[in-house]
C-alpha cells in the first residue's frame, strides 16, 4: 500500500510540473498563434480584416515573454544585442516571438509582405 501511494505522488507530482510548463508555454504559443492569423487573414482578406481580428493575447503579455527570454543572460546582454549570447534555441524561440509581436503591431516584414502582396 505504501508503494502504491509513493507512486501516485509521484505521478501527481509529475502531472503538476507539466501542466506547469503548458501555462508557461501558453503564453508564447498564444503569441505566434495570434501573429500567424493576423498574418494568414492579412493575406487572404487585407489589412483592415487584420485589425478587425481579435486577438487572445496584448502585446505586453508577449513582452514579457520576450523579457523572460533575455532575463536568463542577465548581465551578459548588457550593451549587446541579447541574441548575440544566447543558445541557438532561445535565439530561435526569441526571433520567432519578436517577429510575432511585430505582427501583433500590424508591423514587420512578414505582415507588409502579406498586406501588400495579397
Amino acid at each position: 500500500m505504501k508503494n502504491l501511494t509513493l507512486k501516485a505522488l509521484f505521478i501527481s507530482a509529475i502531472a503538476a510540473m507539466s501542466m506547469n510548463a503548458q501555462a508557461a508555454d501558453d503564453v508564447y504559443s498564444q503569441c505566434i498563434t495570434d501573429a500567424e492569423n493576423v498574418i494568414a487573414t492579412a493575406a487572404k482578406e487585407g489589412a483592415t480584416a487584420a485589425r478587425a481580428l481579435e486577438q487572445k493575447t496584448e502585446v505586453a503579455a508577449c513582452m514579457a515573454e520576450l523579457t523572460k527570454i533575455e532575463a536568463k543572460y542577465g548581465d551578459k546582454t548588457v550593451g549587446v544585442n541579447p541574441s548575440s549570447v544566447m543558445t541557438p534555441e532561445d535565439r530561435a524561440a526569441w526571433s520567432k516571438l519578436f517577429d510575432a509581436i511585430d505582427a501583433k503591431k500590424y508591423k514587420g516584414v512578414r505582415y507588409l509582405q502579406a498586406t501588400y502582396y495579397r
